[in-house]
């Protein structure tokens, strides 16, 4: 499903892929509250057509990414896409460590507030959100 309002932009745009039902819909919410546009994105679909054209964020559980995260974001920057990827996880320290050295790469780890999702695209799009 995707909602975009007249005045949408390129940057104010993410894509959530995320599994739980519930986590999808408080993640869209609050996107939707910080003035930003969300399609929610089945990743049963796969995520080879992801259609990372329209957005510059991509919020991903990190459970959709087994076994590799960073061979996902390898492979997105190799289409090329330079957006931001918020990786959402229950082990953050991990992911932390794998991607400190990494562009345009924010790790939330659960639980995490709406306003720290804004927070983490803003720090890339200040202007845009």
């Amino acid at each position: 499903m995707v909602r975009v309002p007249a005045a949408s932009t390129h940057q104010a745009s993410a894509i959530v892929v995320v599994r739980d039902p519930v986590l999808a819909s408080s993640l869209e919410l609050a996107l939707l509250a910080g003035g930003m546009n969300a399609l929610l994105y089945d990743p049963a679909q796969g995520l080879d057509g992801l259609p990372l054209e329209i957005a510059m964020t991509l919020i991903v559980d990190g459970q959709v990414l087994k076994p590799d995260p960073a061979a996902f974001v390898a492979g997105l920057r190799a289409r090329p896409w330079d957006g931001l990827v918020i990786l959402v996880t229950g082990d953050g320290e991990a992911l932390q460590t794998i991607f400190s050295r990494s562009h345009r790469i924010a790790v939330l780890e659960m639980p995490f507030g709406g306003a720290d999702l804004i927070a983490a695209i803003r720090a890339v799009w200040p202007d845009e959100a």
